[in-house]
């Protein structure tokens, strides 16, 4: 009956065909059956090397077995980058690749989720991925009421964005959508990638572990001029909630950043 979001987030392999499991296998919580619905993942460069492009998919492996149907083959497509010819390239930054899925879970089913390296790099790419489920069908709603944080951040700890307190009307959360931009001077073999977490010290909410709506790859030499942005989408939740309850938003990045990473988190409700 409440949306939850469980994440990962590692180091890739380097060579051609090499599959890397991304962080540590996901168990889900007791209980289900658990209707998997959505699979995401985002891929970027930790060191950019010239004529070097990034591509790659992501591997879902049901490690206990208790997924139906068996989801392999489980190979899905994470958006990747070009390669750079000169010795100087701006923050290149890689939108977010997520997809519908219909698998059936067992409560405390094991999965695993890896990078599969589809033309191999000189250091290894940084990946984050993960998967949504929910104990029903998780609709999509027209947004209602709407509000947001902001914060920079440049540890590689658990970090707080900021505190967003529903109306006292709330009786759900119906989205999330994070932006996540490189705030300041940009530094060599620093990218901006980060994990959002949801938490609250008046209601029990679920694991709550969502994605950004892009990431940025660290820069090439002396950065010239800026990256396009990609388009960007809430993601549908459905999160029951008290009016008036204090959600706490967090982020984890994937390294520290000299200068920054400019992050806004946005909770829809009604």
């Amino acid at each position: 009956m409440s949306t939850h979001g469980m994440a990962v987030q590692g180091v890739g392999g380097t060579a051609d065909a090499s599959l890397t499991q991304v962080g540590a296998n996901i168990i889900l919580p007791a209980g289900g059956p658990w209707l998997i619905q959505k699979i995401w993942g985002q891929a970027c460069l930790h060191t950019p090397t010239v004529s070097e492009s990034l591509i790659g998919s992501i591997v879902f492996n049901s490690f206990s077995g208790d997924i139906e149907p068996d989801p392999a083959p489980g190979v899905y497509p994470i958006m990747g980058l070009p390669g750079a010819m000169g010795a100087n390239e701006p923050q290149p930054m890689s939108p977010l690749s997520i997809w519908d899925v219909d698998w059936s879970a067992s409560g405390k089913a094991t999965v695993q989720l890896s990078f599969l390296n589809r033309g191999g790099n000189t250091v290894a790419p940084e990946i984050a991925c993960g998967i949504i489920f929910d104990s029903e069908p998780i609709v999509r709603r027209p947004l209602k009421f709407c509000d947001g944080v902001h914060a920079s951040v440049a540890a590689a700890v658990a970090t707080a964005i900021g505190t967003i307190t529903l109306a006292e009307k709330a009786t759900r959360i119906v989205g999330i959508c994070t932006t996540l931009v490189n705030g300041a001077a940009v530094a060599a073999s620093e990218e901006s990638m980060g994990i959002i977490t949801l938490q609250s010290d008046d209601i029990k909410l679920p694991p709550s572990q969502y994605p950004t709506a892009f990431c940025h790859s660290a820069a090439l030499g002396t950065p010239t001029g800026a990256c396009s942005c990609p388009g960007y989408d809430f993601i549908p939740l459905n999160i029951p909630v008290e009016g008036g309850a204090r959600i706490n938003i967090n982020i984890t990045m994937s390294i520290a950043v000299t200068g920054g990473a400019d992050v806004c988190t946005y909770i829809a409700y009604e």
